[in-house]
């Protein structure tokens, strides 16, 4: 057992240097870029540092994994020169990589202000020629950065011989005993490595956004480290660089600058309520049957737009176009994607200019689909999830709080907030399994499909809700937008089409609007644009949407790989790389089967499109989705 024990020491030994060479280059970045962190407090860094650990163990368990599987076999050979040899090279390697990329970024970050991701690699082997030429400018400006990272490698290596140094084979009589006990070691320490990779015990493993659960987005560069970057990035797609126009000719036909509304400021409240996958097929404005007869009712008192468009397919897309007004044009989700930690004018953050305190509500399992840490990106000061509820007895055993006892809850803590506040409420109970309380069997019409209970559950809720909203001091003053995150799963004909398994409502409700149905074509990024023209913001800000109170007659957008889909007044187009390769007017031709193409060009609807994609594609990937003085 002496022989493993002092193997297994030397081992922790190594990694543990590691990390304090990972603690060190966190304080160093930090340092070098201090002047873009000016409003970080002494005990806002301490935190950072320690919950950078998390980041720093994954990192270093990625990057030592091998060396560690080999220095945890317990045979003979380990002591062998050539295998000693053969682990330091691997050793050292590794980790001087690994460390030179936080290096890069004591330097680079004031360029990109985001820690080095993946596509980096494309500025270096993808064609960019000159890349070679910059490099002894960079070194010769930065030489003391070097002269720092020598200096580090160099204690990296002294201390791997140092503790290297004493190790000799000495012959151990091997027992059953002993070999179930080295088995239970080996395993113990590999399972250790896997865990830290995985990032923890959570749902999901550790991605780029679950840094925002421990700061606000200012700093999620200190939190985070190069080499996770840049890892974790590797896994996603990034966007490819799309150029149709000239910058100044793309923002001719589509400029995501809005500015200043003049008018006083409405402090309305306001309440954003996101319901799980209520398609409009399920409503009363669907022409189908109607299974959301509460939903009907506020219908009927609202202002809706009934040819509403869903940017995504997916929660983790709807959220970012219905809070930050941004679409997702990439094959991965947004929240996942290597750009999630991209500064964005969300509504929580605007607001906040103007004192409005923020909660963002889901009964969900806290760390679902990464809510709660986007919810900390956007801004919101408070999420509410399962854990803040803290009653498991209303917990439905598969995602989360049924929706009833929440939205009931969710009631009572709004008139708690100090007005004006902004509120989000995201359902749950509509989705998959579809599950409702045991009391309530038979209660809701089942219709054709497995989901069409939850929704008729879903929509009870939200009546006991604005009945009990109702009764609040709060309740006159607060502007209600209600939309789908997505809608659902569909074999209806249109429904199921390009354009109909997109279609939802969205309904803005107050007390004292006067009904109306609007027919115009809008989409889920119109949702901020449009509050925010409500309440007559008095600040620029950077949005993909347009105010669906404006009479411009804006095209939607939005993406089904491998195609963009367009949509505007009463025709809907396919693109095909950056031209239009079919048209339908899907009014007339709901199922889409008369294709239009050949009948005009339409080539002022294509340049504005492709004006779109391409001001997406480029301030996405410069991370200039935002005005900087809104945050």
């Amino acid at each position: 057992m002496n022989l493993y024990r002092h193997q297994l020491v030397n081992l922790i030994k190594q990694i543990a240097f590691v990390f304090v060479i990972y603690f060190f280059c966190r304080i160093l970045f930090y340092y070098f870029n201090r002047s873009s962190f000016q409003d970080i407090t002494f005990s806002e860094l301490i935190s950072l540092l320690f919950y950078g650990l998390r980041f720093d163990a994954f990192s270093i368990a990625a990057t030592n994994s091998l060396y560690i599987l080999l220095c945890l076999l317990p045979f003979k050979f380990y002591y062998s020169k050539i295998y000693q040899k053969t682990t330091s090279i691997i050793f050292i390697v590794t980790n001087a990589i690994a460390i030179s990329l936080n290096f890069i970024d004591f330097a680079y970050f004031p360029f990109t202000h985001k820690r080095t991701t993946f596509e980096v690699g494309n500025l270096i082997f993808g064609g960019q020629t000159e890349f070679a030429k910059l490099i002894p400018h960079f070194l010769s400006q930065y030489w003391f950065i070097v002269l720092l990272y020598a200096l580090f490698i160099f204690a990296l290596i002294k201390i791997h011989r140092t503790i290297k140094k004493n190790q000799k084979f000495e012959s151990i009589l091997v027992t059953k005993k002993r070999l179930l006990l080295y088995s239970f070691l080996f395993i113990l320490f590999s399972s250790t490595t896997i865990l830290a990779i995985r990032g923890g015990m959570q749902r999901s493993p550790i991605s780029m956004i679950d840094a925002a659960s421990y700061s606000n987005q200012t700093f999620i560069p200190i939190i985070i480290n190069t080499p996770f970057s840049v890892i974790k990035s590797s896994e996603l797609q990034e966007i490819q660089q799309y150029t149709v126009f000239s910058e100044e000719e793309a923002k001719k036909y589509f400029n995501p600058i809005h500015e200043a509304d003049t008018g006083a400021f409405n402090n309305y409240n306001i309440c954003v309520i996101i319901l799980e996958s209520f398609s409009k097929e399920f409503t009363g404005i669907g022409n189908r049957k109607s299974y959301t007869p509460f939903l009907d009712s506020l219908m009927s008192q609202s202002i809706i737009y009934n040819n509403a468009i869903a940017n995504g397919k997916t929660s983790i897309n709807g959220i970012p176009a219905i809070i930050a007004s941004l679409p997702c044009f990439l094959e991965d989700q947004y929240l996942n994607s290597v750009y999630s930690n991209n500064t964005l004018n969300t509504l929580p953050n605007l607001l906040k200019t103007k004192g409005y305190a923020s909660v963002f509500y889901h009964g969900g399992t806290n760390g679902t689909m990464n809510f709660n840490s986007f919810a900390q990106l956007a801004g919101f000061d408070k999420y509410f999830g399962r854990t803040e509820y803290d009653n498991d007895d209303d917990y439905d055993g598969q995602w989360g709080i049924w929706d009833e006892p929440f939205l009931q809850k969710v009631t009572t803590d709004m008139s708690n907030l100090k007005q004006p506040f902004f509120s989000t409420i995201f359902t749950l109970s509509s989705h998959h399994p579809y599950k409702i309380p045991q009391k309530y069997k038979g209660k809701f019409p089942k219709g054709n499909y497995e989901i069409i209970e939850a929704v008729g559950y879903t929509d009870y809720a939200l009546q006991q809700f604005f009945t009990k909203a109702s009764q609040q001091k709060w309740f006159n003053n607060t502007l209600f937008v209600i939309t789908p995150d997505h809608t659902a799963i569909s074999d209806d004909a249109f429904y199921s089409n390009l354009i109909g398994q997109y279609s939802i409502p969205i309904i803005f409700y107050k007390s004292n609007f006067n009904a109306k149905v609007e027919e115009k074509i809008v989409q889920q990024v119109d949702i901020l644009p449009t509050i925010l023209d409500y309440l007559n913001y008095d600040k620029p800000y950077y949005s993909f949407g347009k105010s669906m109170l404006s009479n411009s007659n804006t095209p939607v957008l939005y993406y089904n790989s491998p195609y963009y889909c367009c949509v505007q007044d009463s025709f809907f187009y396919i693109m095909k790389g950056s031209n239009f390769g079919e048209k339908f007017n899907f009014k007339k031709d709901s199922l889409l089967k008369i294709d239009l193409s050949k009948k005009g060009k339409d080539q002022d609807l294509l340049n504005r499109c492709n004006a779109y994609r391409q001001i997406y594609a480029n301030d996405v990937m410069k991370n200039k989705t935002h005005l900087e003085n809104q945050n």
